[in-house]
């Protein structure tokens, strides 16, 4: 019974570590990410049913039906998927533990050779006088070998870190499988359209993992909010000026963000993303400061703000005021549609009866995305050590045997790549030891 015991788990091992359920795991992973990248993720059910209707299914037979038993909608957070990552990333940590530390660990013993054919069939070999034994055995280790002796038979082996790279790319793929995982299960996003001078918490939840949590324990505050412009009057770049609040509303961070300069904060990364109008400070001769609202239009290209302004006056008609950017030109029409002034924030227009109108400011919207990823560090790490194995992969393990015989010395070597660096390098050591 106790045999039997011992034998099941390592039967598993070795199961689980066959190259074969790898491959096959490799590959089904591959296709679903496929279909993850075909099919748009997190969608509201209206996507779905507008863009894979049951009358026309995509390939005659994904609708939006299919898409939601199955959770294709939401791939990357299914238990399902989430499963088959588990068994291949126990098929890697088996085939780690079961054949490449075992593996590494027969590298580092002596393998001695005791008979000089067996070194003959050998790529690279040599002979030297016994009496260079010694001499051979101390320029080895100078060109970093590690040596073995025992008798008449020698052993040296180098680049052992080379045999370490196989290793560390199984576990920075498990590094990423798990980072992407926790991510997809942990992190969210938020999409916000922030009024300049507001103070928000994160509310309009665009995506959101089962496990996430949304902190509520701080708050944003958008400082201010402008836009650059080119020579040629064209969009250059927008900035958002925004303060980090904590619980009692002090600031306790402030940046300025723009376009591929995010800030970072508590686990979050605040993007800057779109920017909108929201109305006018408009003033109508001495009365009181009043805001209109402005409507966003889009089409053929082109995207402008309108606004319909009514003033309690009789000698006025109703005024329409359109806007294009936020260089501070603002276009003031009457009921006909006939343009009364082209005005800049601060101009006034004049209108009949020796009345004016005053534009004081754009009351403008911030677009934030806000996105909190707690596996990103973990995806890094493992990107790092990736690369690291890459680098170890061209380390050459060499090996030299060596055996006394009478007169002679006879040696022979081998490498598992590099080999033409390894014949120079064994002639070099030969001309050192002769």
């Amino acid at each position: 019974m106790t045999s039997i015991k011992k034998l099941y788990p390592g039967l598993i091992f070795r199961k689980l570590a066959s190259l074969q359920l790898a491959i096959g795991l490799l590959f089904v992973i591959g296709i679903l990410i496929s279909i993850g990248t075909i099919i748009e993720q997190d969608q509201s059910l209206l996507f779905y049913q507008e863009n894979y209707p049951e009358t026309a299914p995509l390939f005659n037979f994904l609708d939006w039906k299919l898409i939601t038993s199955l959770n294709l909608n939401k791939l990357y957070t299914t238990s399902w998927f989430l499963i088959i990552l588990f068994f291949f990333a126990s098929s890697l940590l088996s085939c780690t533990f079961t054949t490449q530390l075992p593996a590494l660990k027969k590298f580092r013993l002596w393998k001695f050779t005791s008979t000089v054919p067996q070194l003959k069939k050998l790529p690279i070999k040599d002979r030297l006088g016994r009496n260079l034994t010694n001499i051979a055995m101390y320029n080895l280790h100078g060109n970093n070998f590690h040596i073995f002796r025992q008798s008449k038979k020698n052993y040296a082996y180098t680049g052992l870190l080379g045999r370490i790279g196989p290793i560390i790319v199984h576990f920075s793929i498990l590094l990423l499988l798990v980072g992407t995982s926790w991510g997809s299960l942990t992190g969210y996003t938020v999409q916000e359209l922030v009024p300049r001078g507001e103070v928000f918490h994160l509310q309009n939840l665009i995506k959101t993992g089962p496990l996430s949590h949304i902190s509520q324990q701080f708050s944003l505050r958008v400082n201010d909010f402008w836009i650059t412009y080119t020579d040629d009057k064209k969009t250059n770049q927008f900035y958002s000026d925004i303060s980090a609040l904590d619980p009692q509303g002090s600031e306790s961070r402030r940046k300025t963000v723009f376009v591929n300069e995010p800030f970072n904060y508590g686990g979050l990364t605040i993007y800057q993303t779109d920017w909108s109008i929201l109305g006018l400070k408009i003033q109508y001769n001495d009365n009181p400061i009043v805001q209109i609202p402005l409507k966003k239009i889009t089409g053929s290209g082109k995207t402008f703000w309108l606004g319909l302004l009514e003033i309690n006056d009789k000698n006025v008609d109703k005024l329409t005021v359109l806007v294009n950017d936020l260089t501070g030109s603002v276009y003031v029409y009457n009921v006909q549609g006939q343009l009364i002034q082209n005005a800049d924030i601060g101009d006034k227009v004049s209108l009949k009866n020796n009345t004016t109108l005053q534009v004081h400011e754009f009351i403008t919207t911030t677009g934030l995305q806000i996105k909190q990823d707690p596996g990103i560090k973990i995806i890094y790490t493992s990107f790092f050590l990736l690369m690291f194995s890459i680098y170890l992969s061209f380390l050459s393990y060499s090996q030299i045997w060596g055996i006394e015989k009478r007169d002679d010395f006879f040696l022979a070597g081998k490498a598992n790549r590099a080999v033409l660096a390894f014949q120079e390098d064994f002639k070099n050591f030969l001309r050192q030891t002769k």
